[in-house]
Order: C-alpha cells, then sequence, then structure tokens
C-alpha cells in the first residue's frame, strides 16, 4: 500500500476513533483538522459550525494553519462568503483559487490567510440538516483531483458523526446532571422538612412547658431545639465543603494522636448508643503531613456512619485501626463495624451526592466530603461491605501528600 494511502486511512480511522469519544467537543476538533490537514497533504484545515440562536451563523470553531486568534469570533452569515455559500446550497465547492471566486469573502481580523489560493469546501450535515463546513486550503493555485474531494467528503461524513455523538453525549450528560440536581433538591428538602418537624415539637413543649410552669417539659423541648439546630448547622457546613474547593494544610503530624482524640470525643455518645470504640493503633507509625481539622472531620463522620448503621437491638463494635503499609509508603486507617452493612445494590452508589441509606436521619453529603477530604490528601477511600454483617472502611494517605502522586 502506497505511504499516501496508508496516510490517509490512518486519519479515516483516528478520526472514527472519537465516536463515542468522551472528550470535550472543542478537543476533538483541534485533533480533527490537524490530522485531516496532515491527511489531505494542506497547510490550512478549518471547521465552522452552525450557531443555534437565530438568525444562524457559521464560527470557526477549529483551525489548524491559521491564526488560532480568530477561533470564536470570525463568522459567516448563511450565503456570505464560501462558507456561507456552502452552508446555504448544502453542496461542496472546490476552488483553484479562492480569493478570485465572486462568493469569497476574507476572514476578518489578522487570519494569516494572504498567501491561500486553492479552496475545498464541504458540507458536514446530519441527514440533510446542514450544521456546519469544513475547509482545506492551500498556498498555491491548484486543481483539487476527484479522488482527493472524494476523500475530503468522506472525511468530513465521519467529522459529522463524530459531532453528532459528542452532542448526544453532551445532553445525556447534562440531562443526568439535572435529573441528579432534581433528586438533590428533593432529598434535601425532605430531610429539611423532617428537621422543621423536630423544631415544630421541640418549641410546642417549650411553649406548654413555659406556659404550664413545667421546666422539665420545657428542657426537654429546649434540647429537641438544639439538636435539630446542630443537624442543620452540620447540614449547611457539610453543602459549603463539598461546594467550594477544600484547601488542606498540610502538617506535619502522627495519626494516631488525631484517632485517639475522636476516640475521646465519642465516647458519651457511643455508651448512648450501646456501642464499644475499640482502638488497634500500629506502634511507631510514621509522622505523615496532613490537615489535622479536616481529617479529624473526615474520620468523624466514619464513625458517626458506623454507629448509625448498628440498630439499636445489637451490642456495637466500632474498630478503629491503623497500620504502616512499608510497599506503598502509606499509612492505613481503617473504621470497620458489626452493623447493618452496605446493600448489594447500593454499594455502586453509595458516593453519590445526597445518597444515603440513613433515611430521614442522613442527606448523603457527608461521605462525599470525606471523599473529596481524602482525595485533597492524595489519598484512596475504598470500603468493602456484606449485608447485616457490617462495613470496613479503608483510607490510605501517603507520608508525604505534598509530593505523592496518586
Amino acid at each position: 500500500m502506497p505511504k499516501s494511502e496508508q496516510k490517509i486511512l490512518e486519519a479515516l480511522l483516528n478520526i472514527s476513533n472519537f465516536v463515542g469519544s468522551v472528550m470535550e467537543l472543542d478537543d476533538i476538533l483541534k485533533v480533527i483538522v490537524h490530522l485531516t490537514s496532515k491527511a489531505m497533504s494542506v497547510p490550512v484545515c478549518s471547521i465552522y459550525l452552525l450557531t443555534d440562536e437565530e438568525p444562524k451563523e457559521l464560527v470557526l470553531r477549529s483551525t489548524s494553519g491559521l491564526n488560532t486568534h480568530i477561533v470564536g469570533k470570525a463568522r459567516f452569515k448563511i450565503g456570505e462568503g464560501i462558507p456561507g455559500w456552502v452552508a446555504q446550497h448544502n453542496q461542496l465547492l472546490a476552488l483553484d483559487d479562492g480569493p478570485k471566486d465572486p462568493r469569497f469573502m476574507a476572514l476578518p481580523g489578522k487570519s494569516n490567510e494572504e498567501l491561500l489560493h486553492a479552496y475545498l469546501c464541504a458540507p458536514l450535515r446530519i441527514q440533510e440538516e446542514v450544521i456546519g463546513v469544513m475547509a482545506a486550503r492551500k498556498n498555491e493555485v491548484y486543481h483539487y483531483t476527484e479522488s482527493e474531494i472524494l476523500l475530503f467528503e468522506t472525511i468530513c461524513k465521519q467529522v459529522s458523526i463524530v459531532i453528532e455523538k459528542s452532542r448526544l453525549y453532551s445532553q445525556k450528560i447534562y440531562a443526568e446532571k439535572m435529573a441528579m440536581v432534581s433528586m438533590s433538591l428533593s432529598e434535601i428538602a425532605h430531610y429539611i422538612k423532617n428537621i422543621l418537624q423536630g423544631m415544630e415539637g421541640g418549641a410546642w413543649f417549650v411553649d406548654r412547658g413555659l406556659k404550664s410552669g413545667n421546666l422539665e417539659k420545657a428542657q426537654n423541648g429546649w434540647k429537641l431545639l438544639q439538636k435539630s439546630t446542630k443537624k442543620i448547622g452540620y447540614l449547611v457546613e457539610n453543602m459549603l465543603n463539598y461546594s467550594r474547593p477544600i484547601n488542606v494544610s498540610l502538617e506535619r503530624g502522627n495519626i494516631n494522636a488525631l484517632l485517639v482524640e475522636i476516640l475521646n470525643s465519642v465516647v458519651d455518645t457511643a455508651a448512648e448508643h450501646h456501642v464499644e470504640v475499640h482502638p488497634e493503633l500500629a506502634q511507631n507509625l510514621p509522622d505523615i503531613y496532613f490537615d489535622w481539622d479536616r481529617m479529624y472531620d473526615s474520620i468523624l463522620n466514619l464513625v458517626s456512619n458506623a454507629m448509625d448503621a448498628i440498630p439499636e437491638e445489637k451490642t456495637g463494635l466500632i474498630i478503629l485501626k491503623s497500620w504502616f503499609n512499608k510497599e506503598k509508603n502509606r499509612v492505613a486507617i481503617e473504621v470497620i463495624d458489626n452493623g447493618t452493612g452496605i446493600a448489594d445494590e447500593n454499594k455502586e452508589i453509595i458516593c453519590l451526592l445526597f445518597f444515603s441509606t440513613k433515611g430521614h436521619r442522613g442527606t448523603g453529603i457527608g461521605l462525599n466530603v470525606t471523599k473529596k477530604i481524602i482525595e485533597e490528601h492524595r489519598g484512596k477511600i475504598w470500603f468493602e461491605s456484606k449485608g447485616g454483617e457490617g462495613t470496613r472502611f479503608v483510607m490510605e494517605l501517603p507520608v508525604d501528600s505534598r509530593t505523592d502522586k496518586k
């Protein structure tokens, strides 16, 4: 096979590989114009796409060989210039010397097209609908052969398919995001509604207690109000932590010291839930670089989740464990519980925003924030779980997260 034919086939294959690609459309088009320029042996190749708004215009979306500063700025109205004529008539145009054609219109600004002559322009279409045009240009006056025109048309058909699939993928992602937003708003509204009901109940007890002079009843109501206020604060803080960039402040320290502090902080809560929190902390654990406050929140969230996963009628056990993986040069922290476990159907979606296995008691944000914080430390978090037997969450943190790469 001649080298020229091999080069053409390789270009067609490479362009077809973009069908179904998850890359951004503009990034795909950059590669396509470069591949087409090489396959067609032309110094300039450009893609113009029609805008959605009326009146529709052709906008330069990508180019190889022209000044890239005009990308997104160079425009042709339908019927205007050679690209506009091709789009209007849905017809390929091959010109030996483009600037001498009465339909020619120069690109606006400094486009570096002064020396370009031969002009090949074809419509990009999905079925019969024109979505844009593609142009190939040479420096010299040149007569494009039938085989070159056929090749260019074939490339344009491939490019049209790639654009269509990319747009369909973008629409799918957008629809999924909107569905997730809708579900998230529904979940968060339901969670807040439950908190408000608790606050209404607390306010009723306070009001009745004060009116009847029953301070015990008023105090019980006040406790309900305090509990609900704490939940609202926790929710807002988690939402802010998830939505804004997390800037970790790394300092050298021992993770065991942090785990001991967490153990001390949950003693009373664990006793109320009839849960034993048992430490298994490795000796001679190397110091690592981490953000104390952020890591404290992350691990405490996992311990709290573990406590919530243990049914009231069951004697609970949570193991807080640390160990050193010499091979990976990473410190591992484990939170193990003997709770209800995570159902198989929920394992794939447990880290989705606003997904919670706690029903009305949880929003699903905390685990997402924990995951985000661990990843900011260049670490990893994963879990194992068996329904009815319990769950094991594992966090792996590099010894020096300032330089370690995931």
